[in-house]
């Protein structure tokens, strides 16, 4: 029973991380530890209690992270000198790329005959 729970608790911390990492550039200017200790329970934290959407969730940070790896690549090729902007630009582009899959999912309903 206290196993399940530590699990899920660690899986939204987990969770927490890496949409912290993608919400603080966008956010703020300069990120501090303690910026960041409060985004990453703040977002485990909604992550717990909407753990009924796990797969939704999940599905939403693996598309943030591909778009992550995606930006940077087309990023070296544009902004070869302005690092300040790029991180700002690469985190944006992955948050939005999984808030769209979020939206799609949720609100717009697609039937093919």
């Amino acid at each position: 029973m206290y196993t399940d729970l530590f699990i899920l608790i660690g899986k939204c911390l987990l969770i927490g991380i890496i949409w912290a990492t993608f919400l603080l550039p966008v956010l703020f200017d300069h990120g501090t530890v303690l910026k960041y200790v409060i985004c990453v329970i703040a977002v485990a934290i909604l992550c717990y209690f909407f753990r009924g959407y796990a797969y939704i969730i999940s599905q939403m940070t693996v598309i943030a992270l591909i778009a992550l790896i995606l930006s940077w690549i087309t990023s070296m090729a544009f902004f070869s000198k302005e690092a300040k902007i790029k991180s700002k630009v690469i985190a944006f582009s992955s948050i939005i790329a999984g808030f769209s899959y979020l939206i799609t999912t949720l609100f717009v309903n697609i039937k093919i005959f």
